[in-house]
């Protein structure tokens, strides 16, 4: 549906010198997808979502949706904006306040340069907007009367009417309180499904990206850090940057005992003492520095006395701190002079100070770097 090859937009800073931008980046998706681009700020993924737009024209690339290409610069080709056919939403959702809903959602049917719509496909498009996105009867309301979650509605409302071959959301819903925001995050992510429209997102909440996406970039320095669903994405990451930047997680430090190659297991002989087995994300060599990464819900406690089950690894520690989460536990652990945190189910209740042991499957500790 769209494809993406060698994209490249580079941003120069004072000194002339190449600073912010995307690089060599490229990518294909099915029709229908939730396609998220993630990342701190500065790492690209806005700069993409215009290049994708026509908003920004890009250094390098190939742009497509379908067989429709909208920018090639090999060719010197591009497509204007307002010939591409995409759908957008922004964080500002730019909701006019002088207008009513009807009319702020009528706006690009009234202004298109590629078809002339009769006063009733403008009303029949307009209200078939409002009723997917939740607004039937909102039509002659101000837009200043409106809640942030029914302008953020009445912007997607906007982006659908004229019902695009792409969708393009960047951070819509960053302005929104946290509870709303949770509320919005569900809804958007059913709408996109009803509507079955190929969705590419930029956000740099982690939460939301792996709540709402059928594939993840994780987005660093202009550059692809890894890209996959969201559970290989937080699971299985490919480097430690992604690991720590999706979501927590415990990065251990040791030396590999043995060569290793991508995708195998491997024992690692951590800093501590310990030895164990782990899954490596990438080759390594015998006695190569590695560093391991531990999702604290990965991890098991139990007394210390207890004897790990088969095919587990095991460390012994003590507990130096607790936060109560309400649907979860976080407990602070410190084992050989390294603390380890680790989220168990909030009815399991360990004193501060208890010694205990840490089992977690081999294949939960992976290599990343």
């Amino acid at each position: 549906m769209l494809t993406v090859r060698g994209l490249s937009k580079i941003y120069g800073d004072r000194t002339d010198t190449a600073a912010g931008g995307v690089r060599e980046f490229s990518f294909e998706l099915p029709p229908g997808t939730f396609f998220t681009l993630l990342g701190p700020s500065g790492c690209g993924k806005t700069t993409t979502l215009r290049c994708i737009a026509g908003l920004e024209r890009p250094d390098t690339g190939h742009i497509a949706i379908g067989d429709t290409v909208l920018h090639d610069s090999i060719a010197g080709h591009s497509v204007p904006l307002n010939r591409r056919g995409i759908g957008m939403v922004f964080q500002s959702y730019a909701i006019w306040p002088h207008m009513t809903v009807f009319e702020n959602i009528a706006f690009p049917l009234r202004v298109s340069k590629d078809h002339r719509y009769a006063r009733e496909d403008i009303s029949r498009m307009v209200a078939d907007a409002l009723q997917t996105v939740g607004l039937a009867g909102y039509g002659d309301r101000p837009a200043t009367r409106l809640s942030g979650g029914q302008q953020q509605r009445v912007a997607l409302a906007r982006a659908i009417v004229h019902k695009p071959r792409l969708l393009l959301l960047d951070e819509p819903l960053s302005n929104l309180d946290a509870a709303l925001r949770e509320e919005m995050r569900i809804e958007l992510r059913r709408l996109q499904q009803q509507i079955g429209l190929t969705t590419v997102y930029v956000t740099h909440d982690q939460s939301e990206a792996l709540a709402m996406s059928d594939q993840i970039a994780v987005m660093e320095l202009g550059r692809v850090a890894q890209m996959g669903d969201p559970r290989t994405i937080y699971f299985r990451p490919a480097s430690e940057f992604v690991a720590s930047f999706i979501g927590a997680a415990n990065l251990l430090r040791g030396t590999a005992l043995a060569p290793a190659a991508a995708g195998a297991s491997g024992s690692v002989h951590l800093d501590n003492g310990v030895i164990v087995t782990c899954l490596f994300a990438r080759a390594a060599t015998a006695g190569q520095e590695v560093t391991l990464s531990l999702r604290p819900e990965s991890v098991a406690l139990s007394p210390v006395s207890d004897r790990p089950g088969p095919g587990l690894n095991s460390l012994e520690g003590t507990v130096t701190a607790e936060s109560f989460l309400g649907g979860s536990a976080r407990y602070d652990v410190v084992t050989g002079g390294r603390l380890l945190r680790v989220s168990v189910p909030s009815e399991i209740a360990i004193a501060i100070g208890a010694a205990v042991r840490l089992t977690f499957p081999r294949d939960a500790a992976v290599v990343v770097g």
